[in-house]
């Protein structure tokens, strides 16, 4: 089964809130949320996206995602603003090297062309997060 990891574009505000609406089994607002949903990725796996980005080797202390709330089956992560407009303004040239380097690290799920598309809905997610002025989060559930 795996983990979920949903990519999720909201304000501070409903971010908090996107748990507690799959759990009762509602709709998730489009005017609320926007979001790619996947399996098995984890903050681990987008510090090393960010180690690439940056070109530099991964450090723990440094590509690292921010904890918003966590329970033991749950948690939310925030992506700091460095990551999200990084992860915008990667250009489709250098998107095949980057999911190549992802792609390396067995703690990420899928070859290369398996990540392109995660690539692609990151970058949009990231774009709308900074069109609108929210942010861009990870949830992930066990």
């Amino acid at each position: 089964m795996g983990l979920i990891a949903d990519f999720v574009v909201a304000a501070p505000e409903d971010a908090l809130q996107y748990e507690s609406l799959l759990e009762r089994g509602n709709a998730v607002p489009p005017d609320r949320y926007q979001r790619a949903q996947y399996k098995n990725f984890t903050p681990l796996a987008l510090g090393f996206l960010w180690a690439i980005l940056r070109s530099e080797k991964w450090d723990v202390e440094r590509h690292r995602l921010e904890d918003v709330s966590h329970t033991d089956e749950t948690w939310l992560q925030r992506f700091p603003d460095e990551l999200v407009n990084l992860i915008s303004t990667c250009d489709e040239a250098a998107a095949s090297t980057v999911t190549e380097a992802w792609a390396q690290h067995e703690e990420v799920p899928g070859n290369s062309d398996e990540l392109r598309p995660v690539l692609v809905d990151l970058k949009h997610l990231a774009i709308q997060a900074q069109k609108r002025g929210q942010r861009l989060y990870l949830w992930v559930s066990l």
